[in-house]
């Protein structure tokens, strides 16, 4: 087990080395010269030539895109720093961190509506004998995912925002900023999650011990709560700890509709900025989180079902001698 948990250690210090590679060189291929996107920010005239070359000798632009790389990365390990911003001229980690508690509270907050809905009509929808219930919380789930969340969050601001002027529709200065963002995010990844567990909790519902201790007349709550869950634990916290990492990573479409000053919108307008230093960060952070989870995900299969984490290990090392 030990050994299994220093490969799944290794596989996402790997899946960090490859994010850090596509971070920086398809930021790279961005059109446009980034030297004169700085020289020319704030003037009302072209910036000069002397100007661009001097500017581009600073930020190194004028080194090769591997040597670019080299530095870059031999700051993170070394020194632990990202860069410099080329629009705010701050840090990157300064910019990460100013922008960092709004998409957290923001995805949270959304993680837990989305749980909350997610988890309780998945279990009904996938143990329920109502095929009339079962339909509508499949159409009703489908409907929802398909559509794109900048279209219903739109529409969230035009009915409650504007036309029922209950709600406001930009800002996170109060608890009723929350609501539209969290409501449509919430809305949004739950029917996905709750498809999921519905799929997951269905398949273990028509197993024969299922059916054995329907025939033994156990209450359907024991049955549920003791035989059908935990089984089905592993799918549900695998589609709840996926959605947690997209959420905590920031939610870029919501937080530009709403306006909230989260990384979705750091990285948005990084991007139209051409702020290579800050685009490379906020991809490597995202990243991050997203090899966190997945390591969370193995360490739950280890937990829960360690018996299927010894087969597993055990398969890739005769994998690894064949």
């Amino acid at each position: 087990m030990r050994r299994l948990l220093i490969n799944k250690l290794l596989l996402g210090l790997l899946y960090l080395f490859v994010i850090s590679l596509a971070a920086f060189f398809l930021v790279r291929q961005m059109p446009g010269d980034p030297a004169e996107i700085i020289a020319n920010q704030g003037r009302d005239t072209e910036a000069p030539p002397e100007l661009v070359e001097q500017i581009r000798h600073e930020y190194g632009f004028d080194r090769s895109i591997s040597s670019q790389y080299i530095l870059w990365l031999e700051r993170i390990l070394l020194k632990r720093e990202f860069g410099t911003s080329t629009r705010s001229g701050r840090s990157v980690l300064t910019e990460i961190k100013s922008t960092l508690p709004i998409s957290l509270r923001l995805g949270l907050s959304a993680f837990l509506c989305t749980t909350l809905i997610s988890v309780p009509l998945g279990l009904y929808a996938g143990v329920t004998r109502s095929r009339a219930a079962d339909l509508v919380i499949q159409i009703g789930t489908w409907t929802l995912f398909s559509i794109p969340v900048f279209l219903l969050g739109t529409l969230a601001i035009w009915y409650a925002a504007v036309e029922l002027r209950l709600l406001p529709a930009i800002g996170a200065s109060s608890w009723k900023h929350y609501i539209l963002p969290v409501g449509v995010l919430s809305l949004h990844l739950s029917a996905w999650t709750i498809q999921i567990i519905r799929s997951s909790v269905h398949e273990i519902v028509n197993k024969p011990y299922i059916m054995v201790a329907r025939a033994k007349g156990l209450a359907p709550l024991r049955i549920v709560t003791v035989h059908v869950l935990k089984p089905a634990l592993l799918p549900i916290a695998t589609a709840l700890l996926l959605q947690l990492g997209s959420l905590v990573s920031g939610s870029f479409i919501i937080e530009t509709i709403f306006a909230w000053n989260g990384i979705g919108r750091l990285l948005i307008e990084s991007i139209l900025a051409r702020d290579f230093p800050v685009i490379q960060g906020v991809l490597l952070y995202v990243g991050s989180i997203f090899a966190l989870i997945n390591i969370v995900i193995d360490l739950l299969y280890l937990v829960i079902q360690p018996g299927s984490a010894s087969r597993l290990g055990k398969t890739n090392s005769a994998r690894a001698r064949g």
